[in-house]
């Protein structure tokens, strides 16, 4: 920017105003598109988009499916834990039952 014509360019921009005839109602409409705007990002939050995505029965279906998939998977997991859990406490139960070196109550006394 040549620095001979920058007061005058900051002359000319500071007279400047816009001149333009707005519509009626201009400002209120405007804060309404805010409000509605504010409402949808809202919603997002309160699950309505998920009510909506139900009522197309495609996609209500693979919801359900995979709900029932991973509800099912994770059962098998936790009882797959609880299985190994328990067959080790059998175990050691069992060992301690028939052997009497085993068992800690038994080898304390003399």
């Amino acid at each position: 920017m040549n620095p001979e014509r920058e007061p005058q360019l900051k002359a000319l921009l500071d007279n400047w105003k816009p001149h333009v005839d707005l519509p009626p109602r201009f400002e209120s409409e405007v804060w309404h598109r805010v409000a509605q705007a504010q409402e949808r990002r809202s919603e997002f939050w309160s699950l309505d988009w998920l009510v909506r995505l139900t009522y197309q029965p495609r996609l209500a279906f693979a919801i359900v499916v995979a709900a029932v998939l991973l509800g099912t998977g994770l059962a098998n997991w936790q009882a797959e834990r609880n299985y190994h859990r328990d067959m080790a406490a059998s175990k050691s139960r069992y060992i301690r039952s028939i052997d009497p070196f085993a068992n800690p109550l038994l080898s304390s006394n003399p």
